[in-house]
């Protein structure tokens, strides 16, 4: 088997499968106590974000998939689990008849906040390590986001 590296460690894709890894293991273990995966807490506080940018006026699944950068499907399929859990609201978009309006209930809203400062904590827990090269590795992220 031939590779352009000569040792795994020097793939940056390998590095960051390790890397998203290892963090995902940190953030699930955040959320347990919120009984959230970690796809639920990332739409569920999209969209009581996205929501309050708007004017508390909801979101569509689409604005949602898009700014999650996740597919519309799963957005759907996760979506439909926070609603049975009470999390969300579905209701007919008022301007466009093949949309939903998603908003956050005041249980959702609830958890989501206490969520995410779980959340943040886990992740200024878990880039310490690098210290002030943090704020590098963010710019590096954001970039490659925009591909």
């Amino acid at each position: 088997m031939s590779s352009e590296f000569n040792k795994a460690e020097e793939s940056p894709g390998f590095l960051l499968w390790q890397v998203t890894n290892i963090w995902q293991k940190e953030i699930r273990k955040a959320l347990e106590p919120f009984e959230l995966t970690q796809p639920q807490f990332v739409l569920l506080f999209s969209c009581q974000w996205l929501s309050e940018k708007e004017g508390g006026s909801g979101v569509t699944q689409v604005q949602l998939a898009q700014h999650a950068q996740v597919d519309v499907n799963v957005t759907s399929q996760v979506l439909r689990t926070l609603e049975k859990k009470g999390y969300v609201k579905r209701s007919p978009h008022p301007a466009d008849t093949r949309a939903n309006l998603i908003t956050v209930t005041s249980t959702g809203s609830e958890l989501a906040l206490r969520a995410v400062h779980a959340v943040e904590a886990a992740d200024r827990a878990f880039f310490t390590g690098i210290g002030e090269e943090s704020a590098q590795l963010t710019r590096l992220l954001r970039r490659l986001t925009k591909l």
